[in-house]
């Protein structure tokens, strides 16, 4: 069963995760629109991530974050992914494959979410609901 604290961990660690993977493949994009909408998801993950952070600190609990070996092992392969192929309609498709990494995983853990606390369960459904909206934002520039 997931707690209070670890579901907010959850939700911190997605947010951050989809920064990551938004910024390694900002510097590689050609389509404005599809940068736009971009920039739009970052700040929406910001804000999660900020809220989150806020309700970890709130509950004195230390956030954890994403390790740096994830986040280089990211950055490493969206680089080697963008050699291949740096056309908006691939990087469209990386960042749907990231979101529905980040809706598998928030799914789950809603699912197992046995704490009481509203503002974590909707926390955890905003995030939810953005990795959903950010598929069908990027579909439709496949």
């Amino acid at each position: 069963m997931t707690n209070d604290i670890e579901m907010l961990n959850c939700v911190l660690q997605n947010a951050e995760m989809g920064c990551q993977g938004i910024t390694s493949v900002r510097k590689s994009l050609k389509d404005s629109k599809v940068d736009g909408v971009l920039c739009e998801h970052l700040i929406k993950y910001g804000k999660l991530y900020h809220c989150a952070n806020k309700m970890l600190q709130n509950r004195g609990a230390e956030p954890h974050r994403v390790s740096n070996m994830t986040k280089t092992m990211t950055r490493y392969a969206a680089q080697r992914d963008l050699k291949r192929d740096s056309s908006s309609s691939h990087i469209a498709e990386m960042m749907i494959k990231g979101n529905t990494m980040g809706v598998n995983k928030m799914s789950r853990k809603i699912r197992e979410y046995n704490g009481n606390d509203p503002h974590v369960s909707l926390l955890a459904k905003r995030m939810l609901e953005t990795e959903e909206e950010n598929i069908k934002e990027m579909s439709a520039f496949l």
